[in-house]
């Protein structure tokens, strides 16, 4: 809902700590929750309404594409090692290409996407928790599906296949290799950088391969792309972390892959979104 881990949290524990007290007697609502889950799903949401409408007019003015925080996990960590939780996490993340286009929807119409979609809320609940409709409802979910569906699903290759393209990829952009990239990269590609005017980056999306490649080689032509890569998984996919000495915040960046190939690439840099990454 918010695009953001730091907000999320917040949100959530604020949430718990107000569902604790009324269990215990120390709120002045109207006495103890009946149905928890309920109130939690209900309290959730329209705290994130709240602050997705007051947090509108920061969007406005942001510099550059706004890209949501990125979830990232070591590819490195064995299995049954690391945090459990946030495997499992991880794991049930959408693709970071969903989250962007989620993104484009109204704050409302994602609510709706989101609680059918992924809680499998019937139409009646979802209207409790939003004050509409259950017919409106069902009206907005069924326009966002099928503005969805006109948008090519990402795919989700296996692990070595999109590991041996971000190599690819990685090769291409230090050695120069516009042909390598040319074979890699869809006609239609875009590229979107958030900076959000704390550091570099472009300021509006660089789109068709042609221009995707040359603002590539000439951030490597600019030493930008040199220091230490490490792949890890953004939002459950294949990407890769590029921490250079000549940037203060570090790239994080996902791939999204349709018909072997790079339809899109997303590069976050803001260091306001990579403060709950450690990178050690």
């Amino acid at each position: 809902m918010l695009g953001s881990v730091a907000d999320a949290e917040d949100l959530v524990q604020d949430t718990f700590l107000t569902a604790q007290q009324m269990e215990n007697g120390k709120s002045d609502g109207h006495g103890r929750i009946i149905n928890l889950k309920a109130y939690l799903c209900k309290t959730v949401t329209n705290r994130c309404l709240d602050y997705l409408k007051s947090a509108r007019r920061k969007r406005e003015v942001y510099v550059g594409p706004w890209l949501p925080e990125p979830l990232v996990q070591s590819v490195d960590v064995p299995s049954g090692q690391g945090d459990p939780l946030q495997t499992v996490v991880l794991e049930d993340t959408i693709s970071y290409a969903f989250l962007v286009l989620l993104d484009r929807l109204t704050p409302v119409e994602r609510a709706v996407f989101i609680l059918r979609e992924a809680f499998e809320y019937d139409y009646g609940d979802i209207a409790e928790i939003l004050g509409k409709t259950a017919l409106g409802c069902r009206k907005i979910y069924s326009r966002l599906k099928r503005r969805i569906q006109d948008e090519p699903p990402a795919e989700l290759p296996a692990s070595a296949q999109s590991e041996q393209l971000v190599m690819r990829f990685l090769h291409a952009t230090a050695t120069g290799d516009m042909e390598g990239l040319v074979s890699i990269l869809s006609e239609d590609i875009v590229l979107y950088t958030d900076g959000g005017g704390k550091v570099s980056a472009a300021i509006n999306p660089i789109s068709t391969s042609k221009r995707v490649i040359a603002f590539i080689l000439g951030l490597a032509a600019k030493g930008e792309a040199d220091g230490e890569v490490r792949l890890v998984k953004v939002n459950g996919q294949i990407g890769f972390v590029l921490i250079s000495a000549k940037r203060s915040s570090p790239y994080v960046v996902s791939l999204d892959i349709r018909d072997n190939r790079i339809h899109r690439v997303y590069m976050v840099c803001n260091p306001d979104k990579l403060r709950h990454l450690k990178f050690e």
